[in-house]
Parts: structure tokens; sequence; C-alpha cells
């Protein structure tokens, strides 16, 4: 039914996978092919603003800034990896996608540019009343996304 799958998983800002992270991800598991078992798992992030820092020469705080990106870049790489490994254990060829900037814009640009069927994604807000049924960027992305977008929410 659905040829080429993205599941969006925002995996940055938790020490392990939000809830609505994993329930997102045994949809994606649920509706992959079994005769494709290929999965496309996209995680966006965004670098943390670093204070000036005005005792710092331009070359030194440049050094810190790159060095402050590999960390973030090693540490997604790693919980990307641990997010995709009970899909590999089960034998889905998973396609793990990194890529830094805004999760709403990065989502429906790496939708289109892979040609998605479906995008999955959790759906969940701690901002305010206007978000209150679904997040900013599971709204845009279902907005936006050049394909069907299943919202998932995990049981309570």
């Amino acid at each position: 039914m659905y040829n080429t799958i993205l599941l969006a998983a925002a995996l940055q800002r938790w020490e392990r996978y939000s809830a609505h992270a994993l329930a997102a991800r045994e949809v994606a598991a649920a509706l992959v092919q079994p005769t494709s078992k290929r999965l496309h798992v996209l995680s966006a992030y965004e670098y943390e603003y670093l204070p000036q820092m005005s005792e710092l020469s331009l070359a030194m705080r440049a050094q810190f800034e790159q060095e402050s990106k590999q960390r973030t870049d090693a540490l997604m790489m790693q919980k990307l990896e641990e997010y995709v490994a009970p899909l590999l254990a089960d034998g889905i060829t998973v396609e793990k996608i990194l890529r830094v900037g805004t999760a709403r814009d990065v989502i429906v640009q790496v939708a289109t540019n892979i040609q998605a069927d479906l995008v999955i994604i959790g759906s969940h807000s701690k901002r305010g009343l206007l978000d209150i049924s679904l997040g900013g960027t599971a709204q845009h992305v279902s907005r936006h996304a050049p394909c069907t977008v299943v919202l998932v929410s995990p049981k309570p």
C-alpha cells in the first residue's frame, strides 16, 4: 500500500525516547510492507545556542563551536542508531536520516525529496492552548507534507 514511509522522530531533547516517538515507531513497523521491509527514519535537530564568550578569541570561539557541533552530531547519530535497533532486529531495512534544521521544515523537505507516500509523526504539545490537540511541528507537517500524514499519540 505504502512504498515509501518516512518516520519522523524527535530524539534531541530526550534522554531516552518520548512515549510519542515509541508509539510512532510501533505504528511504522506495523505499516511497513512485508515484501519491501524498508523504512526511512528521520530525526531533525538543531545546534544549541552558545552564549557570547567575549573573553575568547575568534579562533578559539570558532573551534569551541565546531567541537560543540561535532559532539551534538555524534550524540544524535548514537540516539538514532539506538532508536532504530528494534526495527532492524525485526528485519526491517532502515535508511537513517539526520538533518540539522527546524523539524517542521526538515520533515516536509525530506518527505518531498524521497517522494514519501506516508509520513508518521508523534503528535503532542507542551505549549499553549492553541496547540493543545496538535503540536506545532505535527500541525505544520500535516498541512504541508506532499503525502498522507499519520499523527500518533501513545496510549494513556
